[in-house]
């Protein structure tokens, strides 16, 4: 194996002033020779390294060469066994150089990824440094274009992460963390056409902090947010991962349990006032004047015809709670309404 380096050469060509680094695979020395001369006019600042079997090929790291010219055929391997053994781990571009006038063995080697494919006839040498032009303009072009993609790729996952990002921004209550009453009231649509279809129950439970606003103008508002955010907490803890949890606006938070009837709705509600007055005692002793009324109304009991009747009718019972003392639990219905501590 011979590397040899050319003397320089002016020329028009955008390659010839590039460092290009080209292995050449030729077992006919004279063939060799020719082609390395007219490699070395035309490409002046070009280093070929020559080789002569397939041996000499699997020898040398391509990683470091911009381009390698084979022949066909070659004393220890075929060129078209050595390029798909190349091709298998590296895109790494070959042209094919052989004596064979056979349309096939042109149409095998592009086949197995050859670049382009030269047939020793005539004046072919003057026609190989053409070719190798091509062919580094086509893998240039290849590049730019995987270059361009792979920034497109970047640039659309990162807008479809900012997407995300504004849509859970304009799906969630920014202090809470909860759903806010935008998007609780598509979500309650969706999940009241369902039970309606399945025949299944859906209940509302609205919850509003009885007191919020003496603790807020004593305290300031940096205890009222606690405050709030705690009730946010308190609901993610206690609630089941079916349940939907939403701000509703200021100090009314809203609940819809799927497949949930009032008695095991009043059974949550109570769990949420209990770990609700414990957790403000432990964390917020200064708002420990604060509780949850909270009130309730299910699909099966008030048979309202829309989910926005649904909360209505939860709404109405929170009233009845808060009208009634706070710090309860109340449940309504077009016939009756029952009336609970919590």
């Amino acid at each position: 194996m011979n590397t040899i380096l050319p003397s320089p050469v002016d020329g028009p060509s955008q390659f010839r002033s590039r460092a290009l680094r080209l292995v050449l695979l030729e077992d006919d020395p004279d063939q060799a020779e020719l082609m390395s001369a007219v490699l070395a006019e035309h490409f002046p600042n070009a280093t070929v390294t020559l080789a002569a079997c397939g041996a000499e090929i699997r020898a040398l790291d391509l990683t470091r060469f911009d381009l390698g010219i084979f022949d066909l055929h070659v004393p220890d391997c075929t060129g078209l066994e050595l390029l798909t053994e190349i091709r298998a781990t590296l895109d790494f571009p070959v042209i094919m150089v052989t004596g064979e006038r056979f349309g096939q063995a042109a149409a095998d080697a592009i086949r197995l990824g050859a670049i382009d494919y030269v047939v020793k006839h005539g004046d072919y040498l003057n026609v190989v440094p053409i070719v190798i032009e091509k062919a580094l303009a086509m893998m240039e072009m290849k590049a730019a274009n995987q270059r361009l993609e792979s920034e497109l790729l970047e640039r659309n996952a990162e807008l479809e992460r900012l997407n995300e990002q504004l849509r859970d921004m304009a799906a969630h209550d920014a202090l809470t963390g909860l759903y806010n009453r935008r998007h609780f009231e598509e979500l309650l649509n969706q999940l009241f056409s369902e039970a309606v279809r399945y025949q299944t129950d859906l209940t509302c439970m609205m919850l509003d902090l009885d007191r919020f606003k003496q603790v807020n103008d004593t305290h300031g508002h940096a205890v009222g947010d606690h405050v709030l955010q705690l009730t946010a907490e308190v609901l993610r803890a206690v609630l089941r991962q079916s349940d939907l949890p939403a701000r509703y606006g200021g100090d009314e938070f809203v609940v819809l349990l799927p497949r949930t009837t009032p008695d095991e709705a009043a059974s949550s509600a109570r769990r949420l006032a209990k770990t609700f007055r414990e957790r403000v005692c432990e964390q917020l002793p200064r708002a420990s004047s604060v509780t949850l009324s909270i009130g309730l109304a299910s699909l099966e009991q008030g048979q309202p015809p829309t989910g926005e009747a649904l909360v209505r009718l939860a709404d109405q019972a929170l009233y009845l709670a808060k009208t009634g003392g706070r710090d309860r639990i109340m449940v309504v219905n077009p016939i009756e309404v029952s009336c609970g501590r919590s």
